[in-house]
């Protein structure tokens, strides 16, 4: 880095506001410029220290309250969520078929009934070892293990005090990102699910 470049850094990082003056609504805004740029979640805890190491129960606050505030304007084409442990904001879902189009994503990336069940035994029953998802399903899993490992899905979490030791899977925060979820509480029921069947 050229000291020109360095200088220019040092002088925007003294123009920035101490964080101790940003009241209410230019923590909110910060808070919001932020999430607008990050393409993963943010945890409160990461917005905190991001703010000047603000206590991270007031930026939940904040973040709950923006929450609210963009839920109800149908006006913007997005939403805030709390995605994996964090926030994002994330288009609305009829915006899909125009987004894909500009990124020009191929429907072949969605996973197929194979993968999807694979994935649900693993969500369900985490951590699970491979024989135990065979023995749910009934055939062989390996191309649909390598599969949700290479799209960080699921990733291997310990060993199974089982003779062999065979592997323990669970799914990752890519999974939850992929499907929306908080957290796995979010996952529907078993009820649930034969409901919706």
């Amino acid at each position: 880095m050229s000291e020109e470049v360095q200088e220019q850094l040092e002088q925007e990082d003294d123009a920035l506001e101490p964080v101790e003056s940003l009241g209410r609504e230019e923590s909110r805004k910060t808070l919001y410029a932020l999430l607008f740029v990050s393409d993963r979640p943010l945890s409160a805890n990461r917005l905190a220290e991001a703010l000047g190491d603000m206590d991270p129960d007031i930026v939940a606050t904040l973040l709950e309250e923006l929450r609210e505030e963009i839920a109800g304007n149908a006006e913007l084409p997005y939403t805030l969520q709390e995605i994996a442990g964090g926030y994002q904001l994330v288009t609305r879902p009829d915006y899909a078929p125009y987004i894909r189009r500009l990124f020009q994503i191929k429907k072949s990336k969605r996973l197929s009934r194979a993968l999807l069940e694979t994935l649900a035994i693993i969500a369900y029953k985490q951590p699970v070892t491979r024989p135990e998802v065979e023995a749910v399903r009934g055939v062989s899993v390996s191309h649909a293990f390598d599969q949700l490992q290479e799209r960080r899905l699921i990733k291997v979490a310990g060993v199974a005090d089982l003779p062999g030791r065979p592997k323990l899977y669970r799914t990752t925060d890519e999974f939850l990102i992929q499907f929306g979820l908080k957290n796995l509480k979010e996952l529907p029921s078993l009820d649930e699910l034969q409901e919706m069947g």
